[in-house]
């Protein structure tokens, strides 16, 4: 499978979860972007701005309470995890 350029950091990130930053809101940056990709593929409608805001902590508490996870709005292992099946 081809991946584009735009695409590549978000694989390099995905390549090990574990190495992933725990992530809320206030945050910025590219995992934040990659969050923001993954949870745009799994039908949350975020905009991809690198920015944590209130949207993206909806989405991710949104993932959270449909995967039975804590709703606490941080991303961390578990999140992450859930996010990259």
């Amino acid at each position: 499978m081809e991946t584009s350029e735009s695409q590549q950091p978000t694989m390099r990130l995905l390549a090990n979860t574990n190495g992933l930053p725990n992530l809320r809101f206030g945050n910025s940056g590219e995992s934040v972007r990659v969050l923001q990709r993954l949870l745009r593929s799994n039908g949350y409608p975020v905009t991809i701005d690198g920015s944590f805001g209130a949207i993206t902590e909806s989405a991710v508490k949104a993932f959270q309470a449909r995967r039975g996870l804590t709703i606490d709005g941080i991303v961390g292992a578990i999140t992450w995890r859930e996010l990259t099946r």
